[in-house]
């Protein structure tokens, strides 16, 4: 199985690059604006790798049949209209598309036969995540609230092309919501998500005009949900507590906690640190097959819905 990368930032340097070679999977090319990126990802792989600084020119001399995108989120659109053109398989970064308009678009190229589009959505495959799961379902117990945190405390939020709407399609809810929905969508089995309330906020309107902070309410399963996602909290949170009738469920990366209405621990499982990214390559690229596909992509068109909902909720003023 070989791969072909288009964009070479930070997500594919720190994630994809190692998952990949963890998995034992051939890079067959390289492709970015910045032959400062492109000499990055050639010194994880320790062999030579042909590169490219058009994406067209990787796609007519490669003719690649798995391809790996991830770029500014305004360009997504190009790239796939051109490369729908040829039988590939497609690995995106998140989200799914910039609109519901958009997200149509993609998933008619998608239809097609020979022409595939997976999002990425490693954030689900998170061990602890999968645990905490399997704990709920252990103990049998209808969970009445769920609070999610997404956090860091960035030290240049919302930069480079994140800084405007015309390139990044929204802030924080967009990029960082996008993986609490899908983790949601997760939890609940796919159960309807409705939006009861959402505030998007800016808190530094001087620098760029999308939100940094959201909270926003959620319903699932006759269950409330309230998610606060920040890109420039004052520390790092990833975390999910879920409230039974007489458990409370709590989960980071690092462990699961199961305690009792009396604040007695009931339970605790210490996780081991693995890359989701490496799960999610080896559920849907090793093992899922088309099936997969189509899982992800009617997946990533829910999450649309939901996303595009919130921010119309917030009446976010995008100036």
């Amino acid at each position: 199985m070989k791969i072909s990368i288009i964009g070479c930032g930070n997500i594919i340097i720190k994630e994809h690059i190692p998952a990949i070679i963890s998995l034992g999977i051939k890079v067959c090319a390289l492709c970015d604006l910045s032959i400062e990126n492109i000499n990055k990802a050639k010194n994880l792989l320790h062999y030579d790798v042909p590169s490219f600084l058009y994406y067209k020119e990787l796609v007519y001399i490669i003719k690649p049949n798995i391809v790996l995108i991830a770029l500014p989120h305004n360009i997504y659109c190009e790239v796939l209209s051109f490369c729908s053109q040829f039988p590939m398989r497609i690995i995106k970064e998140k989200p799914f598309a910039l609109t519901l308009l958009e997200s149509k678009i993609f998933s008619d190229f998608s239809r097609s036969r020979s022409f595939k589009i997976f999002t990425v959505c490693q954030k689900r495959y998170t061990l602890a995540y999968e645990i905490l799961k399997h704990e709920v379902q252990r103990i049998n117990e209808k969970i009445s609230y769920l609070k999610i945190r997404y956090t860091i405390p960035s030290n240049n939020p919302n930069k480079d092309w994140r800084r405007q709407y015309a390139t990044s399609g929204g802030g924080v809810w967009f990029d960082m919501g996008y993986h609490i929905v899908d983790i949601i969508n997760y939890l609940f089995d796919g159960k309807e998500i409705k939006v009861n309330y959402a505030r998007l906020i800016n808190s530094s309107c001087h620098y760029y005009n999308v939100d940094d902070i959201a909270f926003v309410e959620f319903e699932c399963d006759g269950a409330i949900i309230l998610a606060y996602i920040s890109c420039v909290a004052i520390e790092k949170y990833e975390d999910v507590t879920m409230y039974g009738q007489n458990t409370i469920f709590h989960a980071n990366k690092n462990h699961i906690t199961l305690k009792n209405k009396k604040q007695e621990i009931l339970k605790y499982i210490k996780v081991e640190n693995t890359s989701p990214f490496v799960k999610m390559y080896q559920e849907f690229l090793c093992n899922g097959g088309e099936a997969a596909f189509e899982r992800n992509l009617s997946r990533s068109i829910s999450l649309m819905r939901v996303l595009e909902e919130a921010s119309k909720k917030s009446n976010f003023c995008k100036k």
